[in-house]
Formats: structure tokens, sequence, C-alpha cells
């Protein structure tokens, strides 16, 4: 099993071009034929910025139906149905064999996929269908080792440091604690405590940066 994390853009798509011309982003949460249910916020935090988004939406040759089922100041939980003349990214997907994991998070003009693909094939034929069918296709992940969670490669103690560390503020700039203080709280010492935070994040590195994927599909 292969996963990939995709941004994916193109022309005259709804709701590619419409987080181009407002600063909004949409989750959508769920997908059901052509019908997709989600939210979106203003990231202007300004009201007339949904209100506007809402009303392009309904103006839009390609949206059939708009529901706006709950609304904040920031934020509207929505309900679109969409018409097509010719297959949408999701559909695209799941042609291909591969499936996306929601949510599907679209922001300035790009949508961005979590996809599982079962297999080298179906991942190959993942590309070939959004290459041919879409503007532009940017290949942000790729592991043969679709874990969900940190605590699936890493050790308890790395997990451990790694959620105190970041707790205290390590990883705020600037660093709000120093390796001496997570340590102590360890109880252990400062250089012991140096060596498993970068062991931890050699670990993590590892992961997400050096797969040898990659290299194999020609991505480095």
């Amino acid at each position: 099993m292969l996963r990939s994390k995709i941004a994916i853009s193109t022309k005259h798509y709804y709701s590619c071009e419409l987080s181009k011309k407002l600063p909004v982003r949409t989750t959508v949460l769920a997908v059901n034929g052509p019908e997709g249910l989600g939210f979106t916020e203003a990231l202007d935090k300004q009201q007339e910025t949904l209100e506007e988004y809402v009303k392009l939406l309904k103006k839009s040759d390609q949206i059939i139906d708009v529901q706006v089922t709950h609304k904040t100041p920031t934020m509207y939980w929505n309900k679109v149905k969409h018409t097509l003349d010719y297959p949408s990214i999701h559909d695209s997907i799941l042609e291909s064999g591969s499936m996306t994991i929601m949510p599907i998070i679209i922001e300035n003009g790009v949508q961005y996929h979590n996809i599982l693909s079962p297999t080298a094939d179906s991942f190959r034929k993942l590309l070939k269908f959004l290459q041919e069918r879409f503007t532009d296709i940017n290949i942000r992940a790729l592991s043969s080792k679709p874990v969900e969670t940190l605590q699936d490669f890493l050790t308890e103690k790395q997990y451990e440091t790694l959620i105190l560390a970041h707790r205290k503020g390590y990883y705020e700039i600037p660093r709000k604690c120093t390796l001496e203080e997570i340590g102590k709280e360890l109880g252990i010492k400062r250089i012991a405590c140096q060596e498993r935070i970068r062991r931890t994040e050699k670990r993590i590195i590892d992961y997400y940066v050096k797969d040898s994927l990659f290299s194999e599909y020609g991505f480095y």
C-alpha cells in the first residue's frame, strides 16, 4: 500500500477558482456522488467573505444547490451539489483504484488530498489520470508505510519526550524551555535528553522525507 499527499489545482474548477478569489479555506468532510459536505472558514475573519463565497457558489454554472446548515461569524457549514462535464478530482482518484482519506482541504486555488493506493500500479494509474485531466499536480509526500500516528514509529520514551518538549514550548520561536529543564522533568541528564530528542527528530524526518519511493518514481 502507498500513501501520498498530492496538491491538485486546475483551471475552470469552481472550488479552485473561488478559493483563489477569496481568502477562504474549505474542509470537505464527506462526499456522496456530486454532493460534498463540510465547512468553509474565512481566513480574514470577516463574515462578509463567507457571504460573498456562498453568493459566488450559487452563481457558478457548475453548482446545482448550496445549503448553509450552520453559521458562525467566521465559519459556514455547508452542503454543496455540483455538476461537471468531466470527472471530478475525487471521482478521478476513485476511478484509478485509489481513495482519498478525508478531509479534503481547499485553499488558494489548490485541493489537498491524502490518498491511499493499494499497489504501485494503481498509484501510477492515479498519476496518469490526474496529469491528463488537471492543470497542476504536486506530490508533497509519498510513503509505503502509511501509519496514522507518531506512536507507530516512535518508541514510548521518544514519544513521551517529544510531547513534553512540545508542551513546554521547546519548539516555539524563541524557545520557552531548555533541554536541561525537559531532562529534569524526565529524570535524565541534559546530554541524554538532547540525544533522545535528536533520535526522535531523525526518525520523524526519515519517515516523512527519506522515502526511497521518491527516487523510484523520479521525484528526486
